[in-house]
């Protein structure tokens, strides 16, 4: 600072021109000293600022929290994407990418639905809705599938007792893998008719053991002891209430029902049926 005052008191024994000149240059170092000054302090900040966002333990990722799932489908999930043992994976939140975690969480099966939230400082929130299964369908194996056509998971052999949906059949099993979508028309109505069944026909639904589609597109419903219902592939939904009155009218119990051999749909305003050692015949 003495050496400043210095250089202006040397200015004044200066000629009047080379002292306005010399008072802008002067005035210009002063600036780029400051600016220099004023640069170093923005980038150190800047360094400690990115340091405490995206260094620091402070916004390390230490929860995840995942609602809406089975605790089992939580810790598959966890392991898919990655989330599972965050002590070892250091994630920032302020990193972690949220859009991708979701497409990579709505890449399994089980899950339908997700969305994915930041709760800072270090709370990681996934909202997630599972896959119903709703029906088995046959393959190279057994596989579990919801009412969308995507096969969830296969089943394992221990556990076909305890699954108590009806088995769908006539899908080509190369059709049928886990993660695979059954886009079949046919597949849909079918799925359309088993709800309507449980809802309408409650004690039926409670037989069905197999809906079988054929090449045709025809839809059969097999029941526990063999006995077929024919529904055709024309009007399948339309025809349960005429269905409904005919098994009220001939079968007022389940034993009177495992007498029928098959009950045909596929006719119109009429009903064909046989009786398990009888010729078929025909109700209006």
């Amino acid at each position: 600072m003495l050496d400043v005052k210095k250089r202006v008191l040397s200015l004044k024994s200066l000629p009047e021109r080379f002292r306005v000149r010399a008072l802008r240059i002067l005035r210009v170092f002063v600036k780029i000293i400051l600016l220099l000054i004023v640069s170093t302090l923005a980038i150190l900040l800047g360094y400690r600022l990115h340091y405490f966002l995206f260094v620091s333990p402070y916004f390390r990722v230490t929860r995840v929290e995942m609602l809406g799932v089975s605790p089992e489908v939580k810790t598959e999930a966890l392991k898919f994407a990655e989330l599972d043992k965050l002590e070892k994976r250091s994630y920032n939140l302020f990193r972690l990418n949220t859009s991708r975690i979701r497409r990579n969480l709505m890449n399994m099966p089980k899950i339908r639905i997700v969305e994915v939230y930041k709760e800072y400082p270090n709370t990681l929130r996934i909202l997630a809705q599972p896959r119903k299964p709703i029906i088995l369908i046959l393959g190279y194996g057994l596989y579990i599938a919801d009412s969308e056509g995507v096969i969830i998971e296969s089943l394992a052999p221990e556990k076909r007792k305890e699954c108590k949906f009806p088995v769908m059949t006539g899908i080509p099993s190369e059709e049928v893998r886990v993660g695979g979508v059954i886009k079949s028309p046919v597949f849909f109505k079918a799925i359309d008719l088993q709800s309507a069944m449980a809802k309408q026909c409650e004690g039926l639904y409670e037989q069905l053991s197999e809906l079988n589609l054929n090449d045709r597109g025809e839809i059969t419903a097999i029941f526990k002891g063999g006995t077929e219902i024919r529904f055709g592939r024309h009007e399948v939904l339309e025809r349960l209430p005429e269905l409904e009155a005919f098994l009220n009218q001939h079968t007022p119990s389940l034993k009177e029902f495992r007498k029928f051999q098959y009950v045909d749909l596929r006719f119109q305003k009429q009903i064909v049926y046989a009786l398990r050692g009888e010729k078929p015949a025909a109700a209006k």
